[in-house]
Formats: structure tokens, sequence, C-alpha cells
């Protein structure tokens, strides 16, 4: 295994279980952020074909779109909270 993939795994494992640890909202969806494109990382990396290379494409696209609506529900969280 490639000292590379033990690290993204590594923080993968540490991010993970820092998802199910923390109470705070905004860090639980950041922490998540991290994890799908640490797994998007390993997909790319461990499968050594060209189709490998098309389903980490494919996660990397989804994990960019939940990063995005994490990026507007964090935006929606602190205008809430700003309110009350």
């Amino acid at each position: 295994m490639d000292i590379v993939m033990l690290l993204i795994g590594a923080i993968s494992f540490v991010v993970g279980f820092r998802v199910f640890l923390t109470k705070n909202k905004v860090q639980k969806l950041l922490y998540m952020c991290c994890l799908n494109f640490a797994i998007a990382a390993l997909i790319a990396l461990y499968v050594k074909s060209p189709m490998g290379g098309v389903v980490a494409a494919v996660y990397f696209l989804g994990s960019t779109l939940s990063s995005n609506a994490i990026a507007h529900t964090l935006g929606k969280i602190q205008r809430i909270e700003g309110e009350g």
C-alpha cells in the first residue's frame, strides 16, 4: 500500500471519528465534507483502471455538490443564529 493512501486513510478515520464526537452542527458538517473528499481520493488511488477514474470523478462531483449544500446550510445556520 502506498504511503499516500495510508495517510489519507488515517485522516479519514480521524475525521470520521470526530463526526460522531462533536456536538457542534457546523463542525460536524465540515468534517463530513472533508470525509467526502478523502473517500474520493482513496477511490482514485486504489482502483487503478480507467473505470476507477470514472468512479472517482463521479464521486468527486457528488461530494462537491454535497459540499455546496453544506456551505449553503452553514450560511442559513449563521443567519438564523444571528437573528435569534
